[in-house]
């Protein structure tokens, strides 16, 4: 009983202290709760009575209005978001999931898309779904742009052509509808063709490849053939032209020989003449052979007589072969004694 008396009159003293600290504490506290931090990797957007008031809050501790004026929202603009876009899974059933290309060729794509948020503002206001309608939007892009080119070039050298039509084309639709963000890379990662035809676009490519192949040996064996007959030719020229030097000087020599002997010769023609003779005589018989036969011997061998432009035996080391030597019969009318 006495006890609470005791707390009765506690109570009493201190209820203006307590209504005081009441009317004090819970507005500061109130107050505090708009103390705020943002991350290193985020950005902040500011809501006023559901308005963006600022949409880049950089990182560090900073203060807003309590609720319900003010409310912060937190997103991760620095980091790279992916988006796998397969458009065989996303057709259904009513549509196909092959593309066609400008051939009328069937190819089966699937594409990984990287982004930033560069407007945390207009991607969280501008769509309910940003990310679904970026989906849309490259499915339309890669759609539009496959119909436009032949597979041939899809599948060789317009992988990175189509990577980077459909970045910008993205990044420009992005920008257009306000979406906030900022396409950095556009990345294939299946093309081929359509699974039904698959088998026989090998063997089209099988042969284009051999076909390649046989090219590039037939322009080597060319490439080679050109270099032996160009070597051919050169040898052949230079000898060619080796005789024709040659053939040349001694023309000079010759003409020199000549003209040296023709002014001996109207210098002293008596003397020149004679000399010309002797040495004529002397290249004459440097060749010649003497061949006796005797008339009684029958079977002794005839002059061996060279014939016109031969060389005579036994110059040079050639000796020509004559047929068989008959003996010369006198007519019997002749008085000629043997």
């Amino acid at each position: 009983m006495r006890l609470s008396q005791d707390i009765g009159r506690v109570l009493r003293t201190s209820r203006l202290f307590l209504g005081a600290l009441f009317i004090l504490v819970l507005p500061g506290i109130y107050l505090a709760s708009g103390l705020y931090s943002v991350g290193p990797e985020q950005r902040g957007v500011l809501y006023r009575f559901g308005a963006i008031v600022d949409d880049k809050v950089l990182p560090g501790m900073h203060y807003r209005l309590p609720w319900p004026i003010e409310r912060i929202e937190r997103l991760q603009t620095t980091a790279v978001r992916s988006m796998e876009l397969d458009l065989a899974e996303g057709a259904g059933d009513r549509l196909q999931g092959e593309l066609t290309t400008a051939d009328l060729s069937l190819v089966d794509v699937a594409l990984v898309l990287q982004y930033t948020i560069e407007g945390p503002g207009d991607f969280l206001v501008t769509a309910a779904e940003p990310e679904a309608l970026l989906r849309q939007l490259a499915q339309a892009e890669a759609i539009q742009y496959l119909a436009g080119e032949r597979i041939d070039s899809l599948l060789t050298t317009g992988r990175n052509q189509l990577q980077s039509s459909l970045r910008h084309a993205l990044q420009a639709q992005s920008r257009a509808l306000g979406l906030g963000v900022n396409v950095t890379s556009v990345q294939i990662k299946r093309l081929g063709p359509a699974a039904p035809v698959k088998r026989a676009f090998d063997d089209v490519a099988a042969a284009r490849a051999q076909k390649q192949k046989l090219i590039e040996v037939e322009r080597g064996e060319r490439s080679s053939s050109l270099a032996r007959a160009r070597g051919d030719s050169n040898q052949v020229l230079q000898r060619a032209q080796a005789y024709a030097s040659e053939r040349l000087e001694q023309a000079r020599g010759d003409r020199e020989h000549f003209m040296t002997t023709w002014k001996e010769y109207r210098r002293s023609p008596d003397i020149m003449a004679h000399r010309l003779y002797v040495e004529a005589l002397e290249a004459i018989f440097s060749r010649a052979r003497l061949v006796v036969a005797s008339p009684s011997n029958p079977q002794s061998s005839p002059p061996e007589v060279p014939e016109p432009g031969v060389a005579p035996p036994g110059v040079g080391g050639f000796r020509p072969v004559y047929p068989p030597w008959t003996p010369w019969t006198p007519p019997r009318e002749s008085a000629v004694p043997w």
